[in-house]
């Protein structure tokens, strides 16, 4: 069956640049040879619900009419990637508003938003607020691992992917209760990841209601006031 929006996916990748670099990867193996291994991270096949931008918009539109074991080679322009550079988010700054000098190519917040020092000189620093992998086509050799049509397949997939593998749930009839991973609430992301994934498991794994059930605990509420 062609893959068509919607369609919950496992899809295994490698995303390279134009001069052969890789910048992501599902591959542990792959990530240890380019030096982009994150001990925190899971690498496995990648659940993605097809259409839900979870993906880049040219990676996306490539797995349409696709099958199950399909491999193949796309490349993303950084208009159907993540843009084109622009010039109004390179700011320089005054280095008085940093608690220490930075120093070029370091990773800095300010504001709310994360940029790389470009320089530093005169006081001044030149902060990039732009895409990383703005402006770059972008090379993504994949499979699709799997498509899922079995309900129970689907919730798990949309669980685990999305929140965690150590993330539990039970399911009565079209109702899906899930135990919230201790810790989860300090995370802003998951303010509107479970809204997301809510949403992904009525619209496309058949629910009625989905429930979150989330502990608290004294030490993570003094965590949270500190």
């Amino acid at each position: 069956m062609a893959i068509t929006k919607g369609d919950i996916i496992k899809l295994s990748f490698t995303g390279k640049l134009d001069n052969g670099s890789v910048f992501d990867t599902t591959d542990a193996d792959v990530a240890k040879e380019n030096n982009i291994y994150d001990e925190k991270r899971t690498y496995e096949p990648m659940t993605i619900v097809v259409g839900s931008n979870s993906l880049v918009e040219g990676f996306e539109e490539d797995l349409m009419g696709k099958k199950k074991g399909y491999k193949g080679t796309v490349a993303v322009p950084p208009e159907k990637g993540y843009g084109f550079r622009s010039l109004e988010l390179i700011e320089t700054v005054s280095v008085k508003k940093f608690d220490k000098k930075p120093e070029p190519g370091v990773w800095i917040e300010s504001e709310g938003r994360i940029g790389v020092v470009e320089s530093v000189s005169g006081g001044r620093v030149k902060v990039d607020y732009n895409e990383p992998l703005a402006g770059k086509t972008l090379t993504y050799e994949y499979k699709i691992e799997d498509v899922l049509e079995d309900k129970g397949e689907k919730t798990d997939a949309i669980v685990h992917g999305y929140i965690g593998p150590e993330a539990k749930y039970e399911v009565d009839g079209d109702n899906i209760t899930i135990d919230v991973p201790k810790g989860y609430f300090l995370s802003e992301e998951w303010t509107l990841g479970k809204v997301l994934i809510a949403r992904f498991l009525t619209s496309f794994a058949g629910y009625k209601t989905v429930t979150y059930k989330e502990t608290f605990t004294e030490e993570d509420l003094i965590e949270k006031s500190e």
